[in-house]
């Protein structure tokens, strides 16, 4: 609050000297448009002074706020942003989102000024945020407190925004740097895998999935939603224009443009809202051909004996035991969505054009395409022997 006393000398008409205590009441605001403003009035009492306040304070939220008294708790950024991430954002990521803001964010910076949340404090709660949960939860929390000052930037109701300078913390880099590593499988072991699984009960159409995702890049989300009318056997190509995702009954309101639910899956463009054109692999063309065979052109290449719909995210890796399976075969720790990084390392190691990756891929930037090549642990192998080769001919 900022109300103050203030004591006032008056002369009366006779001559005297009289004094009259007041309170003043005072708002700071920032429109939407335009400089901040300053708003006052005096009052007899100082209750009457404080409710002033509060009605002001309360008839500004949302659209005129002082961020330098307001706490992130109490200044309904929030409230304002969310409709701007609902319609902006995938399903799943604003619920990433929305669950990393009440989850984090406002726990460690709802009392705080909101005017006052500096680079620093961004940096040293995400490093706590890591400490109590993961990486990939503290990071999205940033994302989240990031994406609502963004909406506040815009508005001319802040500056800058603190939590887009943040550095990532240490070990964000550190798991980065290690998930570049040794996370991508050769041809030959993409195939050990692949026929793995087919030996399993009832793992053929499994196999050809994951063969899929490793050959082609496809993500999970995009492999599941790949429907019969999308495979052109004759162009040899697929056309990627779908993503499905799980989400939960109560993340699935007011969907972005673009996106239906059917029941807990929420179908939408893929990543980045683009189509793109996918090569078929050759030695994959005849299993889909079957797999397509006799089939509706909107049915789902890829099917749950059980449903005969779409398979759920959760499917593959509770039917294979996916972790159980790949540290078996010397892989630990490698997961469905290094498929897409091993596709990408192998069109590179096969001369396939970097700008062509990127297109399957659907990337808009080639250091995105970039980042998901990886070198086979052969390649560093490859790399020493050539290094024997030319130094043997000196």
């Amino acid at each position: 609050m900022s109300v103050k006393k203030r004591v006032y000398t008056e002369t009366t008409s006779d001559g005297r000297a009289r004094t009259r205590t007041v309170w003043r009441a005072r708002v700071w605001t920032y429109p939407p448009h335009g400089p901040r403003r300053e708003i006052e009035e005096e009052f007899d009492s100082k209750a009457a002074a404080e409710t002033w306040e509060r009605k002001q304070r309360d008839r500004s939220r949302g659209r005129n706020l002082d961020l330098e008294r307001t706490t992130l708790a109490d200044s309904g950024l929030w409230e304002r942003a969310e409709p701007v991430l609902r319609r902006r954002l995938a399903p799943k990521t604003f619920s990433y989102y929305k669950d990393g803001w009440k989850l984090r964010v406002l726990p460690t910076f709802g009392k705080s000024k909101v005017g006052s949340i500096s680079v620093g404090d961004v940096e040293r709660a995400q490093a706590a945020w890591t400490r109590e949960s993961s990486i990939h939860t503290a990071r999205q929390a940033r994302y989240a407190l990031s994406a609502v000052l963004r909406v506040a930037v815009r508005d001319g109701l802040l500056p800058s925004n603190p939590a887009r300078s943040a550095e990532s913390s240490k070990a964000e880099k550190q798991r980065r740097h290690e998930r570049k590593v040794g996370m991508t499988l050769t041809p030959r072991q993409l195939r050990l895998l692949v026929e793995t699984i087919r030996a399993m009960e009832g793992g053929g159409r499994y196999a050809v999935m994951v063969d899929l995702m490793g050959s082609a890049g496809l993500r999970y989300g995009e492999t599941a939603a790949l429907q019969v009318g999308d495979l052109d056997f004759g162009r040899g190509v697929l056309v990627v224009q779908r993503s499905v995702s799980e989400m939960k009954k109560e993340d699935g309101e007011d969907l972005a443009p673009g996106y239906r639910r059917e029941g807990n899956l929420v179908w939408g463009p893929p990543k980045g809202g683009r189509s793109r054109l996918v090569p078929i692999p050759q030695h994959l063309a005849a299993e889909l051909m079957d797999l397509a065979r006799d089939q509706r052109r909107d049915a789902q290449v890829f099917r749950s004996e059980r449903t005969q719909y779409v398979i759920r995210g959760n499917v593959l890796k509770k039917r294979t035991d996916w972790k159980k399976l790949v540290a078996g075969l010397g892989f630990a720790d490698f997961r469905i969505h290094d498929l897409r990084a091993t596709a990408a390392t192998n069109f590179l190691s096969a001369n396939v054009p970097s700008h062509v990756v990127r297109d399957i891929l659907g990337h808009t930037d080639l250091r995105v395409t970039n980042g998901y090549a990886r070198p086979h642990d052969d390649a560093l192998t490859l790399a020493a022997a050539a290094l024997t080769a030319y130094s043997e001919r000196g």
